[in-house]
């Protein structure tokens, strides 16, 4: 647990080192990390700036939280629990944990090498929700241009269309059920696994539960469900469900695309591990990526960050990244409770380039604050077509060059006057032409996007989100939002059915209960 971040004498010193810093891109600032370059040229920076950031980490006391990470310390300290999700990737992992997670690791393998070997399931249907769906969802998408084994579909939504659609096609004698969900108890997938399981009986089989597996930390209710225990799958309360990619939830990727593409993951993300853990603060990307971060968030006062993959495969990246850091950073309370007196997690959003030049960038180049930007782009493409790849490496540097660099009234009236010979008319559309430039971004080059690339790609993300809770002092462990909200939609679910008495709702709520309630609504 951390200090105050602006009770702190270094705060102070860091605000004035960001308002006096320029971006200006002058000088290249590159970190290799894990395989990646990381860009960091186009953000503020300056001699003091570095020293301050620093200096706050040291107040924060971020080595310890750290350490605390790697080392099984109440890193969740809310919920007073280790957060190891690093030790999921290790090659040996820490005593603590090692047999537990080896032997997982182990029966995963065996159970996907016996299904390879016995040619059993062309289907997959994984049904889970959050930091069970993003994360194999986002793997498979980026990775599946090497070919597939099975096809995987994933069912999220408790909308049923979303699970009707997964279904689509799929034929259910040869179709292996995943219901993923740390408690077993998440509204999502055991709704949808209802459904999964009248169409397996309706296909005539008899015993559908045996089409079934689970990955869970609560195997109790896994096995109550009716599942074998062959086939549960374990991962532990001290894995957060949207750090959780890296356990028994990769199974699907393993099905899908391989148990050595999911150890090849696994080892990118360690990669990037002994970098976070070893490398000098100065030159520690994920680090860097959080100070550049706090810089524009609590000082410069930019609301939300973009991140745009210049990688069509990468087109889940942005939902998978929205989910770990507003869920992580969404937050404002520090370890005794008080406020952190400075505006925390940003919104995050975008889409992939070149989609995304058509769609949000005017707004990033000309609005009157505008936002930072993460450019990911892969060095080398996986296809025949150069004079594609060399395009959409040219539009990815353009418009991280022309966010910098922007354009002066006097430039934009130059070139006004060469298609307009009226002054007056000129000097008008010059006006709508200036870009203010100076706009941070970060761009991150992956040599090409396999999975140890992108397994570094994910944990430097992870760390990044990690150091940022420990300068703002708040959790990025807990979702206590998220729970909330849970445990509203359970009350409003009785008042739906007739079962509460006296329930205190508002009137609004009331009323489209009132409207909506009962077996009887007509469907369209």
């Amino acid at each position: 647990m951390t200090s105050s971040l602006t009770q702190g004498p270094a705060w102070a010193a860091y605000v004035d080192a960001v308002q006096l810093a320029q971006v200006h891109g002058e000088s290249l600032r590159v970190i290799e990390a894990g395989g990646l370059q990381v860009d960091l040229s186009a953000q503020p920076q300056s001699e003091a700036l570095d020293q301050a950031g620093l200096a706050l980490l040291a107040q924060q006391d971020f080595t310890r939280a750290r350490s605390a990470l790697f080392d099984g310390g109440q890193a969740n300290w809310t919920e007073r629990r280790a957060a190891l999700h690093t030790a999921l990737r290790a090659s040996e992992p820490p005593p603590s944990v090692a047999r537990a997670i080896l032997g997982e690791r182990e029966r995963m393998r065996a159970f996907v090498a016996q299904l390879d070997a016995t040619q059993s399931y062309r289907h997959v249907l994984h049904l889970g929700i959050g930091g069970s769906d993003w994360g194999p969802r986002m793997v498979l998408r980026a990775l599946r241009h090497g070919g597939v084994k099975r096809d995987i579909r994933f069912a999220s939504n408790v909308d049923s269309h979303a699970v009707a659609d997964a279904m689509t096609g799929l034929d259910p004698h040869q179709t292996l059920v995943i219901i993923a969900s740390k408690s077993f108890t998440t509204t999502e997938p055991l709704a949808n696994a209802a459904v999964a399981m009248d169409w397996l009986r309706a296909a005539g089989i008899e015993d559908p539960v045996r089409q079934v597996v689970a990955i869970t930390a609560n195997t109790d209710a896994a096995l109550d469900f009716g599942i074998s225990p062959q086939h549960v799958f374990r991962f532990w309360d001290w894995v957060g469900g949207r750090y959780s990619l890296w356990s028994v939830i990769g199974l699907p990727i393993a099905l899908g695309l391989g148990c050595d593409t999911f150890d090849a993951l696994l080892a990118g993300a360690a990669d990037m591990d002994q970098h976070f853990a070893n490398a000098e603060l100065s030159q520690n990307a994920p680090v860097q990526m959080a100070l550049a971060g706090l810089a524009n968030r609590s000082v410069r006062g930019f609301d939300s960050l973009a991140i745009t993959p210049y990688d069509s495969r990468l087109e889940h990246l942005v939902p998978w990244a929205q989910q770990l850091e507003m869920e992580s950073l969404g937050k404002v309370a520090t370890a005794d409770g008080s406020a952190v007196g400075v505006p925390t997690g940003p919104a995050v959003w975008g889409m992939t380039g070149t989609d995304c030049q058509h769609t949000f960038f005017q707004w990033l180049h000309q609005d009157s604050l505008g936002a930072p930007v993460d450019f990911i782009l892969s060095a080398r493409p996986d296809h025949d077509y150069a004079q594609h790849h060399q395009l959409l490496i040219a539009n990815c540097l353009a418009q991280r060059a022309a966010l910098l660099r922007g354009k002066s009234f006097e430039e934009a009236l130059r070139e006004s006057l060469e298609v307009e010979p009226d002054p007056d008319r000129a000097e008008q559309l010059a006006r709508h032409k200036v870009h203010p430039g100076g706009r941070p971004s970060t761009l991150i080059v992956l040599p090409c996007l396999d999975a140890r690339s992108l397994g570094a790609l994910l944990a430097l993300y992870e760390h990044k989100v990690f150091t940022q809770g420990v300068l703002w002092g708040i959790n990025p462990f807990d979702q206590w939002g998220v729970e909330f909200g849970k445990a509203l939609a359970r009350n409003i679910l009785g008042d739906l059915n007739g079962s509460n008495e006296g329930s205190d709702q508002d009137p609004s709520t009331r009323h489209w209960i009132a409207t909506l309630a009962g077996p009887g609504t007509p469907s369209c």
